[in-house]
Formats: C-alpha cells, sequence, structure tokens
C-alpha cells in the first residue's frame, strides 16, 4: 500500500442550484446545467412538476459560470413562468452531515451491497458487503453512474473470463476498486488526482481489510507500466475523452473497460464512437436515469458474434 502523506486542499464551498420546473423543461435544462457545472444533476418529481438539484463550485471559474446561470435562469424564467429557483451555498465541512441522515444500507446488484460504516447488515452467503464512509470524497455508490459500473463490474465477475489485474482511475472513495477486490480481483491499482480522495480511499481500503490487494495513490495513468485485465473510469465524459490515448494501451488483449459517468445522449454516443475508433468493441451499454454506463472488449475475441459469449444470460445479475 502507498502510505505518502498528503496535503490537503483548501475546503470547498458549492452553490447548491434547486429548480422546480414543468416535466417538458427537465431534459433541456439538465443538459444545460450539467454542461455548466462539469457534474450530474439529481431529479425528483413533485406532483405534475420536476426539482432538479445540482452544484456548482466555487473556484476561480465561479464569477463566469455564475453569469452564465444567471442568464440562465432569465431565459428560461421566460418560458415556463412557473419555473422556481432557489440558490444556496453548501460547505464542504456540512457536505458529510447532509447525507448521512439517509445513507443506509443499500443491495446495488444482485451480488453487491454498500453500507456506510456506522450501520450493522447481515449479507446473504452470495452477497459482498462493501463499507464505505465517503469522508472528503464522493462516492457513497447511490449516484446513478457508480451503480451502472458496479452493475458491469458484477457482471464480468460472474461471466466465464473473470479479471485479476484492475485499474481504477478516479478511484473517488475506492467503491469500484473495493467491489473487484471482494469479487476476486488479487492486484489493483487505484488512482485519483485529488489527495483528499486518496486518503479516504485508502481509509475505506483499511476498513474493507483490503489493503494486500489494492495499491491507492495519487498516480497518472500514463505512469503506469503494467496492463490490465479490467479498467475502470467512473469520471466526466470530457476528462474520459483527454485520457481516451492513455487508457486504452493500458487494456490487455482480450481485456474489458468499463466507462460511466456519462450523460445518455450527445455525450455517450461521442464517447462510444471515440473508443471504438480506437479498436475496442462495445458489448454491453446500460442506461438509469440521464446517466449511461459502457462495457468494451479489446481484440481479440469474436466480433463476428457482436456481443461477448462469455457475458450472454448474464445481464441478471447486474440487476
Amino acid at each position: 500500500m502507498t502510505t505518502t502523506n498528503f496535503q490537503h486542499r483548501p475546503r470547498r464551498n458549492w452553490l447548491q442550484i434547486n429548480i422546480l420546473c414543468p416535466q417538458e423543461a427537465t431534459d433541456i435544462l439538465i443538459n444545460e446545467l450539467t454542461s455548466l457545472t462539469g457534474s450530474g444533476a439529481q431529479t425528483e418529481t413533485i406532483s405534475d412538476q420536476e426539482l432538479i438539484v445540482c452544484y456548482l463550485e466555487k473556484n476561480a471559474a465561479y464569477p463566469g459560470k455564475r453569469h452564465t446561470l444567471d442568464a440562465l435562469i432569465i431565459l428560461y424564467s421566460s418560458q415556463f413562468p412557473s419555473l422556481t429557483v432557489d440558490l444556496s451555498t453548501l460547505e464542504e465541512e456540512n457536505w458529510a452531515e447532509n447525507w448521512k441522515d439517509n445513507y443506509k444500507p443499500t443491495k446495488l446488484t444482485k451480488h453487491i451491497t454498500v453500507k456506510p460504516t456506522w450501520e450493522e447488515y447481515d449479507p446473504k452467503p452470495d452477497e459482498i458487503v462493501i463499507d464505505i464512509d465517503p469522508g472528503m470524497a464522493f462516492g457513497t455508490g447511490l449516484h446513478f453512474s457508480t451503480r451502472l459500473a458496479l452493475r458491469h463490474i458484477d457482471l464480468l465477475f460472474h461471466g466465464e473470463d473473470t479479471p485479476t489485474t484492475i485499474i481504477d482511475v478516479g478511484t473517488g472513495t475506492g467503491i469500484l476498486a473495493l467491489a473487484c477486490a471482494k469479487l476476486g480481483a488479487t492486484k489493483l491499482i487505484a488512482i485519483d488526482n485529488d489527495p483528499d480522495a486518496v486518503v479516504t480511499a485508502i481509509d475505506n481500503i483499511k476498513q474493507n481489510n483490503e489493503q494486500l490487494k489494492i495499491d491507492c495513490s495519487i498516480t497518472d495513468l500514463k505512469d503506469i507500466e503494467p496492463q490490465a485485465d479490467l479498467i475502470i473510469a467512473n469520471i466526466t465524459a470530457d476528462i474520459l475523452t483527454i485520457l481516451q490515448g492513455d487508457i486504452t494501451p493500458k487494456i490487455k488483449a482480450g481485456g474489458h473497460l468499463i466507462l460511466a459517468g456519462i450523460l445518455t445522449g450527445g455525450q455517450s454516443s461521442a464517447i462510444i464512437d471515440l473508443y471504438q475508433s480506437s479498436g475496442l468493441i462495445l458489448i454491453d451499454e446500460n442506461q438509469e436515469d440521464e446517466w449511461t454506463g459502457l462495457l468494451f472488449r479489446k481484440p481479440p475475441c469474436n466480433v463476428n458474434e457482436g456481443r461477448d459469449k462469455s457475458l450472454e444470460g448474464l445481464s441478471a445479475f447486474a440487476i
């Protein structure tokens, strides 16, 4: 395990954006807001309207993005008179307390359950349980993109050709690497460019007694030497685009790639085209809410079948 002492970055603050709008305005607003914030949006149906919740970080780019946000609010308020907006500041030190109230053991796939470290849970014989304390990192397993990645992990580990060596790019809390370790992977490299995420992931790895399997650190993907049976990257589409040239060469021939953090539609289509252009074959695609998860395989494989035979009949495991 990597034991480097990391310096914590300054505390972050976000503008929490709550928009209650007519359902016909939901898709266009989500597209605008996710493009502006660079992250996802939560939605909840309230009567015949939709509540959209997202977060804009108060960093160096905030003044310009806030100006754009204000212009968007004025524009769509004129088009949808019933639209209401509530803006508030969310401080990072209060973030942990906000999710703790609703964070309970949650079964995310047929074989994978995630629970907070302070909750008790009695698993079934074929079920793995991951203890997660998000700390200063995002990744409780409750976000759609994390669930989609976990479903593809579950799918692979209950197929005929289970991966043993894994690289988890943008590990966050370490949840995806931990799922692979508990399902039988023997060598995992988990990397993130956020020191707080690495500290949190290492704590979660220790909590789950997986120190011997997972090496977690701040390391650039291009600096990792070995290839892997499986690479997982649950990060935003713009970063997946930038990293494509580093990710593809790290996959062993016949190995797999799981991508998540991608919005369904233009983003998912562009990512599919980009990674297929590098020679990968898309063998499974899942959607939930406005998010898409993708599973690719690197040749050699039987491309004439159009789908990896080792995965046939296993979709039910990922539900």
